[in-house]
């Protein structure tokens, strides 16, 4: 297939070093949890990086490395700290090799932020500061022990060359040891490591000019350092363009450009660190990588085109479609599944299921390459999908590329369901992409979709399916309180769809679960005074952490009142009587009142069609939960099938 010329210069050759790299994409460092407890690298990593390479990407930077045992952040974080990690890390770079992408190992030390269990031996660091997250009791390193970490990265650049890396990365970023050095706001030594930035950047300098001493010095060496910091008296990017010029005279080939913490949520905007890593390619003559919330080839190429960097580092985006460089080269771009920032299954661990380490929400295969495989079916079969949700069309587009013959009924005259709605506040606006996407798979793959079309038990008989998936989604949970029909009661799916509008109102949310709270948020931006009430203890408690966090920051910015612990009684025409500590009280004067008391499985259909035989139900038709659980399992299902 011809490349789509309109992003040919993303797929220009440009030089890491002498190292030539076929493209300007990139996969930065990310953890994968394919490790062991012994540090070692597992089958399934060399299938999840490999899978990587054979999509395109030009150059793939390890997960951090770590090149001491004191300096592990994770028990299982792999190790490069002794030779016994050569055998597994030459199977690595040797399937990169094979599916065409060059591969960096990152070297990283911990330092402060020492795992928890990790070790026995003390957590170092450039003071004796602890971090906030982590208050161990940290040992100051010595000039003399600084030296003996200096080695240790070398030891490390030299197995990494010895199992084939085609060059290493310094991370100085995200909080480690080194990043702890680099920083104003930690490093309070006040000898040749301390103090100024040239001396803040030394022990980082020293090792980069010992990696080319001992490894040659065409041997690519990138270090990955922060454009800014997210805490109060960090370096800004000032700093990070001073330290910048300091690694490029100290030999190193490239410089990665990160940001604060190494992964942010919706809440920030897609590529908000393109201006940053500009500034840092202006003041030098070294390629320059940059990374932050990139998920689209229009973006890449326009970070490209402005010279803003060299590489564009696309993280979480290679995890969710580990393909990008081939579809945007082959000109299909409609076929890119594109990360929404949900943090679900790439950060969160506790999100992990069946054994399998970092995948992505709405690419349930990512991560589980050469174990999960759509393989034609033996026998074509008839099937419907009842539901154009997240589930239901993910069902049907692998039933499809399987080689049946599949139906997608869907009421409503657009597709999507609640995951629709989801999308609905700005920060979250990518979500819509994963319908848009999983529509042109069914496209792809033959898939009829029949809109504002109700099945029924008689229709479905009619037609004489071999197989029938419910996926009719969720209903919302609406108790038996006095007053719930009430003409100023909304549900939360009104607001949401946008057939209600509120401006300069009182508004009164009942309910603060995740879809309770993303209301009242979206009703304060609309200029309202917004109040929340629930019996929960804590506001949106299945969201995951950092979007969480973002999300109540931005609530209490709009000065949204959150009452938890409290149990409403009753609903009275301009507000409602509830329970707190066993106390009655009233809330009154509101214009408005919001019901988001949660979901619950619209299984009716199910119900009545079940003795039809061959009739699966999946995602909040079984079980009202979220998309990732729901995404999960329809792609379980559909493989089997």
């Amino acid at each position: 297939m011809d490349m789509d010329k309109n992003y040919s210069a993303l797929f220009e050759p440009m030089k890491i070093g002498k190292l030539e790299i076929k493209n300007r994409l990139v996969v930065p460092a990310m953890d994968s949890h394919y490790t062991d407890e012994n540090h070692q690298f597992t089958n399934q990593a060399l299938n999840y990086y490999g899978e990587r390479a054979l999509g395109g990407f030009g150059l793939i930077t390890t997960e951090f490395l770590c090149v001491s045992e004191e300096g592990l952040a994770e028990k299982t974080q792999a190790g490069i700290y002794d030779d016994c990690f050569i055998p597994m890390l030459t199977k690595l770079t040797q399937r990169v090799h094979e599916n065409g992408s060059y591969i960096f190992a990152q070297l990283q030390h911990s330092g402060r932020l020492q795992g928890k269990g990790t070790t026995k031996l003390p957590a170092v660091g450039a003071s004796n500061i602890p971090d906030v997250s982590k208050p161990n009791t940290i040992h100051e390193l010595t000039t003399e022990e600084i030296s003996v970490i200096i080695d240790k990265f070398v030891a490390s650049a030299l197995r990494a060359k010895k199992a084939g890396f085609d060059g290493v990365e310094i991370h100085g970023a995200h909080g480690y040891l080194l990043a702890q050095f680099l920083s104003k706001g930690v490093n309070k030594r006040v000898d040749r490591y301390g103090g100024n930035i040239t001396n803040r950047a030394r022990i980082v300098c020293e090792i980069i000019e010992e990696i080319k001493k001992a490894c040659g010095n065409d041997y690519p060496v990138v270090v990955r350092t922060s454009g800014a910091e997210e805490y109060y008296g960090g370096n800004d990017i000032e700093d990070a363009v001073a330290q910048a010029m300091l690694f490029e005279q100290a030999g190193a080939d490239a410089i990665h450009i990160s940001y604060g913490t190494a992964i942010q949520s919706y809440y920030v905007k897609n590529g908000f660190n393109i201006d940053n890593v500009k500034k840092v390619k202006d003041a030098i003559n070294i390629p320059v990588i940059g990374v932050g919330r990139i998920n689209d080839a229009t973006l890449a190429l326009s970070a490209i085109k402005r010279k803003a960097m060299d590489f564009v580092a696309l993280g979480r985006q290679s995890i969710c479609d580990p393909h990008f460089p081939n579809k945007v080269k082959n000109g299909q771009i409609n076929e890119i599944l594109t990360c929404t920032g949900c943090m679900q299954r790439c950060l969160y661990t506790t999100s992990f299921e069946d054994g399998f380490g970092t995948s992505c929400m709405i690419n349930p295969f990512s991560g589980k390459e050469n174990v999960w495989k759509i393989e034609k079916a033996k026998q074509a079969k008839k099937i419907a999908i009842i539901g154009g949700g997240p589930a239901g069309l993910q069902a049907a587009w692998i039933l499809g590329k399987k080689g049946h013959q599949v139906t997608v009924y869907e009421k409503e005259a657009t597709a999507g369901g609640q995951y629709r709605l989801a999308s609905v506040p700005v920060m979250k606006q990518d979500l819509a992409k994963t319908i848009s996407t999983y529509l042109a798979f069914c496209q792809k793959y033959n898939v009829t979709v029949k809109y504002q079309t109700t099945a029924t038990k008689e229709l479905l008989a009619t037609e004489n399916f071999n197989e029938i998936i419910v996926a009719t989604g969720s209903l919302p949970i609406i108790p038996r309180i006095s007053g719930i029909d009430n003409s100023n009661v909304y549900k939360a799916n009104d607001i949401l769809s946008f057939k209600q509008v509120f401006k300069n109102q009182k508004v009164l949310v009942l309910g603060a679960g995740l879809v309770g709270v993303e209301t009242a948020e979206l009703i304060g931006e609309y200029g309202n005074q917004v109040t929340v009430v629930d019996m929960l203890d804590k506001a949106a408690p299945l969201a995951a952490k950092r979007p969480r966090q973002n999300l109540l920051e931005h609530v209490k910015q709009l000065g949204i009142n959150i009452l938890l612990n409290s149990k409403v009684l009753k609903i009275n025409s301009d507000g409602i009587v509830y329970q707190q500590d066993g106390n009655e009280k009233t809330l009154t004067g509101f214009d408005a009142i919001v019901l988001a008391f949660g979901s619950k499985p619209n299984d009716e259909l199910y119900q009545d069609i079940k003795d039809l035989g061959n009739v699966y139900v999946i995602g909040d038709a079984l079980k009202a939960g979220d998309a990732k659980k729901a995404i999960y399992e329809a792609t379980k299902l559909a493989l089997k099938l």
